[in-house]
């Protein structure tokens, strides 16, 4: 019954097409019509395939392995890496099982591929091996759920697409061959003149003139001066000598020539380039094709020395078909453009409210998976609608810059993982919807047509850009991302887990990874990226690309990753296995993170900082990279301006502190004396007064200009009013504008009986207490501000950090004391007594604070116990909760504080160090920080070892053997081929545990299966597949037998 039904079925399918399920037809490439059940039943097959399966990209190694181990005389075609060839069999089968239902798609999806297997040699018997193996893994895989008329719609499909490759071989190979030999040729630059080259932009911006927002105006070619040497050259040239020197739109073609010859070969990027070239061309009045192609060739001929006939037929032939797609738009987007603005512009906001609700509506019907993607707010998804609606009117008025937006928009779409099956059903929601709204059939066209390309170039960038580290990022593998890398060149490796380029628009899978949260695959990339390997020629390292590509990766760490910032500091550090004399070799790679880019001093130190990390500043290689800022440079600068402030303090003591006798009455000072006094004094008003008001007020100044505010709350404050060291400047500076105020020496100048710079007369007695007190306290903050000379010593700054900490515990402890006092003395004052010591809140208040500082004296508290029994039992409760329990109390917590601040207390202390030396780096001159900076000579290579000279960019020192034992080479050594072109050999090191349950249970599953296969196949009494006899488990034939 099956056979008959398979008969019958392959019967129906060979009268709609020229394919059987048996036959490969080469001799003709035609459209494959299918009946819309064969179809379905055969995307049915796929889709339970992929499920069965458990992904595609599962799918994908399931048919590699197939082909793999179909026949042993294919497997030298294999030569991309697995992973790689397992994604292209994926992406390719796909496509062509998605576009069955469509004949026009599918012939150019498959002229599409049959272009890029023209390298190979597809034959008749290949394509036969190729569709058994296919079918063998559907039958096993989908054991009873796939019909007869599903495979056979599969066989007659891959016939179909072999057939195709072999005929797209046999006619256009050899053109294509030559167009792209004679291409390579025309644009190699002289070694002379590769110095004055200049990129595909610069070059077609001659065509475009000085005003280049202005595309419709006539835009001149300029010549260029020197002899051309590439095609974009001798173009310019012949097109200035031939009298096309104002002919504006072939700079446009231009622009455009080499991405069209370069994928002349796949139709559907053609296509797409050449509708694209048709809107730039739309807005220039007058265009002659042929004279471009009068150009081309003569430029052609002129840097081709084989130019042949060959050549002649080959580039007739690709104008020929590009002229012929440009032909067929030509006229209609001036027109489309003009009906669509129409259209949007009648639009009142009750349509566009109803196309916002209904795309999505009609969209989700059409395809529920969307519903998967589509999980914003509704108010999210009408904004999406609307700029679907703009773009496709943005495409006619600014199509190069929109084919930029769109692409950036398609790399994005390749990190959410957007599968692109869904844009074709969006499309058609879109087009519907806004075909319910009756619009002019033109604006129409033009809206489908618009839309239709958009998300052609939407599709073609997230296919370009879906690489196997993409995929791995967005399952947040580390295995998978591990093996996507490993198929990589040795030369390019850093590149693919750094860079994803499609066309001028670029991602960064490292990147993205971090802002997806995958940091499972971002530890993977940064772990493989910073892992030395070797071959015989050369050191592979990853961490010049990685600062070249991210020079902020230290801050975009410190912000989506910190977990991972400790294995990117790991990966810099490079540690000899062996020892010698006690001591190891160790290498710090310091350069990235002490200069940037341009050479300058690196804000990596100052974004570690911000931080706050105790535990991450104190790594090895932060310690060592601040160490070697703040000794080599940071640490003169430093000195230098404490210095100042020093000399600063050492006058003002003097000055307010030296020469006061406190005599009584007072006596004035010599003359010269007082002369002396009041030149230190005018020093530190004018001096350190005006120095640090001037410096306050500008930091101040700079904050509100750059609007760098912190809240707190309500209150908003510049963030130079949120640093320690900046408030207690101010309030100095305060302090010093109030002993100026009430300077006595001024005050005794007015006074006529006084002495020349006297200190001491009638006007200035009023207000000698107040200038004591300002002094004093001015004096404290002066000390306050020493503190910063703790730097000098990770110890002390240490200890002070201990003392800061504990302050904070002993306010704690003194507003409880202050209320317990404010509640004994109002209890205490209710009670009916008339002791001198509490019979007033004040005198109660003063005596309760002096008890627990043991200040009051015991003849006071037996007078006490003397007066009142009521009044003794009230003071000895508060000495009990007061001097034991709030003591111990405080006791306990700064054990505590200490205990959990000891942990840390270096590392803040680095951290100090830290911030200490980004200030500092910024009075560095920029002569004496180069002149250093050269000094370490990171540019040179480090040994590794004797005669093994090693990478740059890193400093050598020796550490004890026992500091950090290390026992396994670090660097990964290979033997082999030294291509940087060749993949480095599988790093066994990685195969865990998990690997090995996974492929034992994969291996598992698939015996299993073909075990059940070949049950049901005796059960039925037919094992054969397909046309050939087919091998029982373990490849014995059935016919052959078996004991």
């Amino acid at each position: 019954a099956l056979e008959s039904e398979a008969i019958q079925s392959e019967e129906s399918l060979i009268d709609a097409g020229i394919h059987t399920a048996h036959e490969v037809n080469s001799t003709v490439f035609e459209e494959l019509h299918l009946p819309d059940d064969a179809v379905h039943q055969a995307q049915e097959a796929w889709k339970f395939l992929v499920e069965a399966v458990g992904s595609r990209e599962a799918t994908g190694e399931a048919i590699y392995a197939a082909l793999f181990d179909a026949a042993p005389s294919i497997q030298p075609l294999f030569k991309t890496p697995r992973a790689v060839m397992a994604l292209r069999f994926m992406t390719g089968i796909n496509q062509i099982i998605a576009d069955l239902g469509s004949p026009t798609a599918l012939k150019v999806v498959v002229e599409t591929l049959g272009f890029q297997h023209l390298d190979l040699e597809v034959t008749e018997a290949r394509t036969a091996i190729f569709r058994e193996a296919i079918l063998e893994l559907v039958k096993t895989e989908l054991t009873g759920r796939c019909s007869p008329l599903a495979r056979e719609s599969l066989a007659i499909v891959l016939n179909y697409v072999g057939g195709s490759f072999i005929y797209i071989r046999a006619k256009f190979a050899e053109k294509l061959k030559v167009i792209q030999a004679s291409w390579s040729t025309v644009n190699q630059e002289p070694e002379s003149a590769a110095d004055g080259g200049s990129g595909t932009e610069e070059q077609s911006a001659s065509f475009s003139g000085k005003d280049k927002e202005k595309e419709g105006a006539s835009k001149k070619l300029v010549m260029n001066a020197s002899v051309p040497h590439t095609f974009t050259d001798m173009f310019q040239f012949n097109a200035a000598v031939m009298g096309f020197g104002n002919c504006g739109w072939m700079g446009e073609i231009l622009a455009s020539f080499d991405t069209i010859v370069t994928h002349v070969a796949n139709s559907y990027r053609l296509q797409e380039e050449c509708d694209v070239l048709s809107l730039r061309l739309a807005k220039f009045k007058t265009i002659n094709l042929g004279e471009y192609k009068a150009v081309m060739l003569a430029s052609l001929r002129s840097l081709c020395k084989e130019w042949g006939s060959d050549h002649e037929v080959a580039w007739s032939w690709l104008w020929e078909n590009v002229e012929r797609l440009l032909q067929g738009l030509m006229g209609k987007p001036g027109i489309q453009e003009k009906a669509l603005t129409e259209l949007l512009n009648s639009l009142d906001e009750a349509a566009l409210q109803m196309i916002r609700r209904e795309v999505y509506s009609v969209f989700f019907a059409s395809a529920p998976a969307g519903q998967e993607y589509f999980k914003q707010s509704t108010t999210r998804l009408h904004f999406i609608a609307d700029k679907v609606v703009s773009m496709t009117l943005d495409m006619y008025r600014e199509p190069k810059k929109m084919v930029e937006d769109i692409s950036a928009l398609g790399l994005r779409h390749v990190g959410y993982g957007i599968p692109t099956d869904l844009f074709g059903p969006f499309v058609s929601a879109c087009v519907a919807v806004v075909h319910s709204l009756a619009p002019p059939q033109q604006a129409l066209e033009a809206f489908r047509w618009s839309l239709n390309l958009v998300t052609r170039i939407l599709t073609r960038v997230i296919m370009e850009g879906s690489t196997v580290a993409m995929q791995a990022i967005n399952a947040n593998s580390a295995r998978q991302l591990r093996r996507a890398v490993s198929c990589a060149p040795r030369g390019e490796r850093a590149l693919w887990v750094l860079n994803v380029q499609v066309g001028t628009q670029s991602i960064s899978p490292l990147l993205w990874a971090l802002e997806a949260g995958s940091l499972d695959a971002a530890s993977a990339i940064i772990q493989d990226l910073l892992t030395i390997r070797a071959d015989r020629d050369r050191y592979y390292f990853g961490a010049d690309p990685l600062f070249e590509r991210h020079p902020d990766i230290i801050k975009r760490l410190v912000s989506d990753g910190p977990a991972i910032l400790p294995l990117l500091l790991d990966g810099l550090i490079w540690r000899s296995r062996t020892t010698q004399g006690g001591q190891r070799r160790v290498v710090y790679y310091v350069k990235h993170l002490l200069a940037d880019l341009d050479g300058n001093f690196s804000p990596n130190l100052q974004w570690l900082y911000e931080s706050g990390n105790p535990k991450l500043v104190c790594h090895p290689l932060v310690v060592v990279v601040a160490d070697m800022v703040w000794s080599g440079v940071a640490f003169r600068s430093f000195t230098l301006g404490r210095l100042w402030f020093l000399i600063t303090l050492l006058v003002f003591i003097v000055a307010q502190c030296a020469f006061n006798t406190h005599e009584e009455p007072p006596k004035e000072h010599s003359e010269g004396l007082r002369v002396g006094i009041f030149a230190l004094r005018v020093f530190i008003y004018v001096l350190s007064m005006g120095s640090m008001l001037a410096q306050r007020t500008i930091n101040l100044v700079t904050d509100i200009r750059s609007r760098k505010f912190t809240r707190y709350g309500k209150l908003v404050l510049p963030d130079s009013f949120t640093e320690v060291h900046s408030v207690v400047t101010w309030l100095l500076c305060i302090m010093l504008v109030v002993m100026l105020a009430l300077e006595p020496i001024v005050y005794c100048m007015q006074d006529d009986d006084s002495p020349l710079f006297a200190e001491h007369c009638s006007a200035a007695e009023g207000h000698a207490n107040l200038y004591g007190l300002a002094a004093a306290l001015a004096l404290f903050l002066y000390f306050m501000l020493l503190g910063d000379l703790a730097v000098y010593s990770t110890k002390i700054s240490a200890y002070a950090l201990v003392c800061t900490r504990a302050i904070a515990e002993m306010m704690l402890c003194l507003v409880g004391l202050s209320f317990v006092v404010l509640t004994f003395t109002c209890a205490i004052c209710a009670l009916k007594q008339d002791h001198p010591d509490f019979n007033t809140l004040p005198n109660a208040a003063l005596s309760l604070v002096l008890i627990p500082l043991s200040m009051l004296s015991g003849e006071r508290l037996d007078s006490v116990q003397a007066e009142d029994s009521t009044l003794l039992m009230a003071v000895m409760v508060y000495m009990v909760v007061s001097g034991v329990f709030l003591l111990t109390l405080l006791v306990s917590q700064l054990n505590c504080a200490y205990a959990q601040t000891y942990e840390d207390m270096l590392g803040f202390a680095r951290l100090h160090r830290i911030q200490v030396v980004c200030d500092t780096m910024v009075n560095v001159p920029p002569a004496r920080w180069s002149k250093w900076i050269t000094g370490l000579a990171l540019d040179e290579r480090v040994e590794f070892g004797e005669g093994d000279i090693g990478l740059s960019g890193g400093v050598q020192v020796l550490e004890p053997s026992y500091a950090h034992i290390t026992t396994v080479d670090i660097i990964k050594r290979f033997g082999g081929s030294t291509s940087p072109a060749e993949q480095w050999p599988e790093d066994v090191d990685v195969d865990d545990e998990d690997d090995r349950a996974e492929r034992f249970e994969r291996s598992f599953a698939k015996s299993m299966k073909k075990f059940a296969t070949f049950i049901t196949g005796v059960s039925t009494g037919s094992i054969s597949s397909g046309t050939s006899g087919s091998t029982l488990p373990g490849g014995l034939d059935k016919s052959s037998g078996s004991d």
